[in-house]
């Protein structure tokens, strides 16, 4: 190598670790393959000033002074700290008596939420990590303030709990697409669920078991694209069942998802823009014998996992406004087994099924859908994001399992709005207050059916690394 092109090489080793922080000094690997691509090094000479880089890097930087595997390509943490203030009111339904009369839980509840976990970048594509979080809910990772322990101020109140551990392949230009993901163990999933918290899946949600999604860019036209994902989940692992009659023996309860989103997107200004349309497919598998009854009250312990085959069409298209991205959203879902599951649902025992409703015939209750409006984004200081939605979730339409929890709790037999702002205080600490609002559909339905009406207020400080 010459001298003059050492001398260059060197100047530019020293503005890209200059330019960049310590965390970042590692990636200079595009920028030395399109200096071998332009012809200005040879790959020995890249070579060299990439070892050169790494060794800088760890010589001078607290960060590169960690002591990680050789196996270990990338080490990243990530977290949150969120406190919320949270108000609701939900009132029961009161079958046997006057409407809107049933139990009045009304509370003023002080909470915080943690969320930390490192991911790890492996060879050859690979991935895994985990995350610790707060509360042990499937859908709420929330802790409460004052005597949530043995006493005031105590410590045993503040446990942490695996929320993620998973394995991942991610790799590029493989099997015929452009981006594969395969992913087993209890991550965050892959689909397209437009809405405040996730429509259609709770935004908490880990759902555990195998994730796949490949995606084929310039699919149909130029700029077009098509993801298609999907995900085997286990939701009872029953194997060693006592139900021999049946054949449930080693068949555990799941849940299949699979989704084709349909896309022609851009960014501009670290904003998303453009059209999103990805119909989804929602199956339970259950192996449970008959006879077992469904019970909304505690979506956790919903012993139900048969009658759900529900399509799933979620749309959204973002454009701008006054130069901030305008997105308008929407999802239908429509249950092919709905009217068996609306009979469970108004079912006094687990042999005797309800046909009827006192407001009519349960299989009309299949039917789900919310439509919204997202105006602003939060990604500099200053900025803020206002967002507006309506729902409706028929009885027999879908599962407590699966649903945001704070709108209607989580359960079906709900209609009403969310309205929700966000101020951004910093790119990493941000301000939120959000409305949920609810009313049941069915007016005379039992009090595990949904609530009356259920209003919940919610404000949330929190900050992100």
């Amino acid at each position: 190598m010459s001298s003059y092109l050492k001398l260059n090489l060197a100047a530019l080793a020293g503005l890209l670790l200059l330019a960049a922080t310590p965390a970042r000094a590692q990636d200079s690997g595009p920028l030395l393959d399109l200096l071998i691509k332009k012809g200005i090094v040879s790959d020995q000479e890249a070579e060299d000033l990439r070892a050169d880089l790494l060794k800088d890097f760890a010589v001078n930087s607290p960060a590169g002074k960690l002591d990680l595997s050789t196996r270990v390509a990338k080490f990243a943490l990530i977290g949150d700290v969120r406190a919320r203030f949270q108000y609701d009111n939900e009132v029961s339904n009161n079958f046997a008596g006057v409407p809107g009369s049933g139990y009045n839980n009304d509370r003023s509840r002080y909470r915080y939420r943690i969320r930390f976990g490192p991911t790890v970048t492996l060879a050859n594509n690979w991935q895994m990590g985990f995350r610790l979080e707060t509360a042990a809910g499937s859908t709420s990772t929330n802790d409460d303030f004052g005597a949530a322990g043995s006493a005031n101020f105590a410590k045993d109140g503040n446990t942490a709990f695996v929320g993620q551990a998973w394995i991942e392949y991610a790799g590029n230009k493989q099997f015929g697409f452009d981006r594969v993901n395969f992913k087993v163990g209890k991550a965050a999933h892959p689909f397209f669920t437009p809405g405040i918290n996730g429509f259609w899946i709770d935004s908490d949600i880990n759902p555990e078991g195998l994730t796949e999604e490949v995606v084929k860019l310039d699919a149909f036209r130029p700029g077009w694209s098509l993801s298609l994902r999907a995900g085997q989940y286990l939701l009872s692992g029953n194997s060693r069942t006592t139900e021999r009659l049946g054949g449930f023996l080693n068949n555990p309860s799941a849940l299949f998802m699979g989704q084709a989103e349909f896309a022609k997107t851009y960014t501009y200004e670290n904003n998303p823009y453009g059209f999103r349309f990805a119909p989804a497919l929602v199956v339970f598998s259950g192996a449970e014998a008959n006879g077992m009854t469904l019970n909304q009250a505690d979506s956790a312990t919903t012993t139900n996992y048969d009658n759900l085959t529900t399509v799933i069409v979620p749309i959204e298209h973002t454009f701008k406004v006054n130069n901030r991205p305008f997105a308008v959203y929407g999802t239908y879902g429509y249950n092919f087994g709905g009217a068996q599951r609306a009979n469970w649902l108004y079912s006094t025992s687990a042999t005797t099924l309800a046909l009827t409703s006192a407001a009519g015939d349960p299989s009309s209750y299949n039917q789900m859908f919310n439509a919204g409006f997202r105006y602003g984004a939060t990604r500099n200081p200053g900025d803020w994001q206002v967002t507006g939605e309506w729902r409706y979730v028929e009885p027999g339409a879908y599962t407590a399992i699966l649903l945001d929890s704070d709108f209607n709790a989580g359960r079906t037999n709900g209609t009403g709005f969310i309205a929700s702002l966000t101020y951004a205080l910093t790119d990493a600490v941000n301000f939120t207050t959000t409305y949920f609002s609810a009313r049941n559909i069915d007016k005379d339905s039992s009090s595990t059916v949904g609530f009356n009406r259920a209003d919940v207020l919610q404000v949330d400080f929190s900050a992100r690394f």
